[in-house]
């Protein structure tokens, strides 16, 4: 199987060697050509996903993107050809919640002032809004969650304060 990874894509050979053969390309550079005989395309938002790109391309199996946008894949083309895909929305939420978490210590403790008699507000709460949440309140820290957008599909009221904590 023939595998194609943007060079930018980590641990690309450790995950994937036991599958295929693995060709990494640059994203911005990937022509019809290059993906011609590729079974496997794993891209990042660099690379436009579409018709064009795989005009050539006969074989195709699966596209992945390492990204939580979509908007460089034209996944209506994929379901047309039944080709399988998959975007990695919140693959860092953990990551970045903790970060989140050990900035807001580092900067209660260079303050002096404690985490637990404050109320932290995070403003949009998709996939890491949601996982720091999750870590605040595990630990008695009171969040005041605001995401106009996801209120409007969740709770459809006016005001601005989504679930207070």
């Amino acid at each position: 199987m023939k595998i194609l990874a943007d060079q930018n894509m980590p641990l690309v050979d450790a995950f994937f060697a036991p599958l295929g053969e693995i060709e990494r390309f640059d994203g911005r550079a990937l022509t019809p050509e290059m993906v011609k005989d590729a079974d496997v395309l794993l891209t990042r938002s660099v690379t436009q996903v579409n018709a064009a790109l795989l005009a050539q391309n006969t074989s195709l199996k699966f596209v992945g993107t390492a990204t939580i946008g979509v908007d460089h894949i034209d996944q209506n083309y994929l379901a047309e050809r039944q080709v399988p895909f998959a975007s990695a929305p919140g693959c860092n939420a953990v990551a970045v919640a903790e970060y989140v978490l050990s900035a807001v210590f580092a900067l209660a403790q260079e303050q002096h002032f404690s985490v637990f008699d404050k109320t932290i507000a995070i403003v949009g709460v998709g996939n890491i809004g949601q996982c720091l949440a999750d870590k605040l309140a595990a630990i008695g820290v009171k969040t005041l969650l605001v995401d106009p957008p996801r209120q409007a599909r969740v709770m459809p009221v006016t005001g601005t304060a989504w679930r207070r904590r």
